[in-house]
């Protein structure tokens, strides 16, 4: 029984506020796919340029350090110090793992890609030493700004205590008969045989409804009412039911920058610079929760000890987000020498203006069993596809960008980099979102400014050279907390995926010149992202006390990166 009806604006108006202004508020990673929150727009604002294998292998402090292609997603003043042409491609193979604390695995914790980290070449275009004018060079590249590629799972169990028949384990049915009663929504006519067990279209109520629908479609909650004045309940799960919660979040995409970049270089003392930067964004995220249902202290029986005719044994949810779009923004840079073998260096990049497509899709699969005659039955649903696309989609800046650096270079055998960086996740701003939202630009602007800071980016490496053609190089970074709150969105309604709240690396390298004109260059780069606390779902009183809520859970991940850069120089 599948839907593929295309949903209309009107419909979406008809009952999207009911959402900001319900008694009970719905939130966790489970629940709240249907639009983007400031969490994901900050997500998607979260950058760590590849580029280069020299550039990784030195932690990727290059903003006072120059002649490689990745200063055009840096600081562009560093291409003023080519004295020749380049061209360069940088091959890369991204291992990501992920673990959960207190959890079981269930499917793969892991994701492996191989794709590009850089891609283009720099042109001297003018080399004058006897003019104030010392070099220009021109450059256009790709350089990746995000990998988005991972994979994390795991189960944990809610075990019923026989000593506490009172306290139910949570489950998403419950979830479910909650936002059904909250949003209103009735079956649209009686069964056939006249109860209150109608149809409900899905075409008809807002993508937020959605899954609760979907497991009312799976005969997990039931109308004990009328169609008319529907009460809605979970279905098919004693009281004593034990619960084994399982999550599978797999995230694929990158966003790729493709920069085209002027540098200049000032009597070899003062290095200026500019990029035009264009941004390809490609995001999808797939999300599987799903419950078992087990009884160890006796036959599933209701909380009265009446016992069940029908049994729930498993509930799956899958939930799909596709996000295509496009971003710009201008960077410029200068350096300065003002002693042998010591630079200084700064860059600004203004924030990126994203113009962003979304579509939202959800489906549901139950498994039941009649216990008397051991008859199982699927039965699920799928729903139609919510599409914020064109001039009905999702437009957002990202965080503007300060960055200093300053690095001293040992004659012929040695350099030091060090650089820092601010960016103001408190500034960015919804400029369009798609009109069936319920919410305003300054509902998000306002999340912005209150729950979000700018966050600190410290970076260092160092290149040594044993020998006047193989250098070895080492590196590392740390980036602190865009959240004012670490724990504020645990148990914000407003929130959907947990987000990086704070990650570090370290980068070994080395590199070697091939030929007069040919320079082959490696590294590994080791990363671990700390996601924020979230819980799967809860229901809550605006303001107030919990409903129902699946406990905290902790999530970080861990990326390998391995780099190689051939460059040809002319």
């Amino acid at each position: 029984m599948k839907q593929t009806a295309i949903l209309a604006a009107a419909l979406f108006l008809a009952v999207a506020p009911a959402r900001a202004q319900s008694q009970l508020q719905f939130g966790g990673a489970v629940l709240n796919h249907d639009l983007m929150w400031a969490t994901d727009m900050a997500a998607l604002s979260q950058t760590h340029t590849f580029g280069t294998a020299r550039a990784m292998g030195m932690g990727g402090a290059f903003v006072s350090l120059g002649a490689d292609l990745t200063a055009m997603a840096v600081n562009p003043a560093g291409l003023g110090m080519y004295r020749r042409s380049e061209v360069a491609f940088t091959p890369y193979l991204s291992i990501t793992r992920a673990a959960t604390d207190a959890t079981e695995p269930w499917q793969k914790n892991g994701k492996t890609r191989f794709s590009f980290a850089n891609l283009g070449g720099a042109f001297n275009l003018v080399q004058n030493a006897q003019g104030a004018l010392t070099s220009l060079t021109f450059g256009v590249a790709m350089n990746r700004m995000a990998d988005f590629n991972s994979r994390w799972s795991f189960s944990s169990e809610s075990r019923y205590d026989a000593s506490q028949p009172g306290r139910l384990m949570p489950t998403m049915a419950d979830i479910f008969a909650q936002q059904l009663a909250t949003f209103g929504v009735r079956p649209s006519k009686a069964a056939d045989d006249g109860g209150p067990n109608g149809p409900i279209f899905l075409d008809e109520w807002n993508p937020n409804v959605w899954p609760a629908i979907l497991g009312y479609d799976a005969y997990m909650v039931n109308n004990d009412g009328t169609v008319q004045a529907p009460y809605w309940s979970p279905a098919r799960i004693g009281a004593n039911a034990s619960v084994l919660h399982s999550m599978d979040v797999v995230n694929t995409g990158s966003i790729n920058e493709f920069d085209i970049s002027m540098g200049a270089n000032l009597n070899n003392i003062v290095y200026i610079g500019a990029t035009l930067g264009i941004q390809s964004v490609h995001r999808k995220s797939e999300t599987i929760y799903q419950e078992e249902y087990g009884y160890f202290d006796g036959p599933p029986a209701f909380s009265d000890g009446t016992l069940l005719s029908e049994e729930l044994l498993r509930s799956t949810l899958w939930q799909r987000t596709v996000i295509n779009g496009s971003g710009v923004n201008f960077k410029i840079g200068a350096i300065v020498r003002p002693v042998a073998g010591l630079r200084l260096g700064m860059a600004f990049h203004t924030p990126t203006w994203y113009s962003l497509d979304r579509t939202y899709r959800a489906g549901i699969e139950a498994n039941i069993e009649e216990i008397a005659t051991g008859f199982r039955s699927t039965v699920g649903n799928e729903s139609p596809e919510s599409a914020a696309e064109g001039d009905n989609n999702w437009a957002f800046i990202s965080p503007a960008r300060l960055l200093f650096g300053a690095s001293y270079t040992f004659g012929t055998i040695a350099i030091v980099s060090v650089d820092y960086q601010r960016d103001w996740y408190n500034g960015m701003r919804v400029r369009r979102q798609p009109n069936f939202t319920g919410f305003s630009n300054n509902f998000y602007n306002e999340e912005f400014r209150n729950n979000f800071r700018g966050t600190n980016t410290v970076r260092g490496g160092i290149e040594v050279r044993p020998l006047p053609t193989f250098a070895l190089r080492a590196g590392g970074g740390y980036t602190d907390s865009m959240l004012a709150d670490k724990d504020f969105y645990v148990n914000d309604p407003y929130a959907c995926q947990p987000t990086t709240v704070g990650s570090w690396y370290l980068s070994a390298g080395a590199g070697m010149n091939l030929s007069r004109t040919a320079t082959l260059d490696i590294a590994y780069q080791y990363k671990t992202d700390r996601l924020s606390h979230y819980q799967l779902f809860f229901s809550r009183f605006e303001g107030g006390d919990f409903k129902t809520y699946s406990g905290r859970y902790d999530t970080h991940l861990t990326h390998h990166f391995v780099t190689m850069t051939l460059a040809f120089r002319f």
